[in-house]
C-alpha cells in the first residue's frame, strides 16, 4: 500500500529537484554585452508617382530645431529634397501634426507651425494623431480614406521621430496592405539609438514588410 504512494512522491521529488537555472539574465543584466547588429540593408526603389504618398511627420518648427532636436534639424534639407522631387513629379503628399499632452503650456500644433523650409502648398491634407497617425484614441483621423481615395498602395514616411511617428504609423501601414518605404536619412529621433533601433525594428519582422531606402536611392518613374 505504502509503495504505491511512495512512488509518485518519489517522481514529485525528482521534478522538485531538478535545477533550475538561477542566474537567467534579463536585458538588464545583458544590457552593457549587446551586440550591435549591422546596419539593414538599403535598396534602391522606383516608385509610381500616381500611386505612392509621402507622409510628413511631426516636422513642427518648435520641437525640430538645432537647440531642441539637431537630429531633426538636420534631417530638413534631405525632406526638402525629397518633398521638391515628389512634387515634381506630382506625387501625393500628406502631413501629420502631434497633439500636445499639455495644450495649457503648450498649445496644439497648427500648420504655420511647420518647418517652413517643409510646410504644406496648396490643399495638401494634414491629419492630427499621436504615433499612430491612422488613428487618434478612438477615431480615425481619416487617413486611410485620404489615401485609398487618391489610389495610394505605397507609402513613405519622412520625419520625427523614428522611434514614435515613423515606426508606429510604418508598421500599422503595413499591416493595413500598404507597400512602406523608409528613408532612413529622412527620419530623426532624439539620438542615434532611437533611429537605430527604428531601423532595426522596421526590417527585423516576417509579419509586415517595410523597405528601407535614402533620399538618393529613391526615385519617381
Amino acid at each position: 500500500m505504502f509503495k504505491i504512494y511512495l512512488l509518485p512522491l518519489a517522481a514529485l521529488a525528482a521534478v522538485l529537484s531538478y535545477a533550475v537555472p538561477s542566474s537567467a539574465e534579463t536585458i538588464i543584466d545583458e544590457w552593457a554585452k549587446v551586440k550591435v547588429p549591422s546596419p539593414p540593408e538599403l535598396k534602391s526603389v522606383t516608385l509610381d508617382p500616381k500611386t505612392t504618398a509621402i507622409l510628413v511627420v511631426d516636422m513642427i518648427k518648435q520641437t525640430c530645431n538645432e537647440q531642441r532636436r539637431p537630429r531633426c534639424a538636420a534631417a530638413i534639407p534631405n525632406i526638402e529634397k525629397l518633398l521638391a522631387a515628389a512634387r515634381a513629379s506630382r506625387v501625393t503628399v500628406v502631413y501629420s501634426l502631434f497633439p500636445s499632452p499639455s495644450p495649457a503650456t503648450f498649445p496644439n500644433p497648427v500648420i504655420s507651425d511647420y518647418v517652413p523650409a517643409l510646410a504644406p502648398k496648396g490643399n495638401e491634407p494634414v491629419v492630427t494623431a499621436f504615433v499612430d497617425k491612422f488613428m487618434l484614441g478612438d477615431k480615425d483621423t481619416g487617413l486611410q480614406n485620404i489615401l485609398k481615395d487618391k489610389g495610394i498602395t505605397t507609402l513613405v514616411p519622412v520625419g520625427v521621430a523614428s522611434h514614435n511617428g515613423v515606426l508606429f504609423t510604418s508598421v500599422l501601414a503595413a499591416l493595413r496592405g500598404f507597400n512602406v518605404v523608409v528613408p532612413v536619412d529622412g527620419m530623426a529621433g532624439n539620438n542615434a539609438y532611437e533611429d537605430q533601433a527604428a531601423a532595426y525594428i522596421l526590417t527585423s519582422s516576417i509579419v509586415y514588410k517595410v523597405t528601407l531606402t535614402s533620399i538618393d536611392m529613391a526615385k519617381f518613374q
